[in-house]
């Protein structure tokens, strides 16, 4: 069992965590208004989950 799971590690690429692929998009910010609005746009976006944008809706 353990051989299968290294198999599948080795031909699955690696996906980069959430709290990674934002750490490198603040990572390049040009300037302090470019990182400052970088973060805005990490806070917001927790904010805007919206239930009919999922497809939950009362029936």
């Amino acid at each position: 069992m353990q051989d299968l799971l290294n198999l599948l590690h080795a031909l699955l690429p690696r996906v980069a965590s959430q709290q990674e692929r934002d750490a490198a998009y603040l990572a390049a910010a040009a300037d302090t208004p470019d990182l400052e609005r970088r973060l805005r746009e990490i806070d917001a976006r927790g904010r805007r989950w919206s239930p009919l944008e999922h497809g939950l809706y009362p029936r």
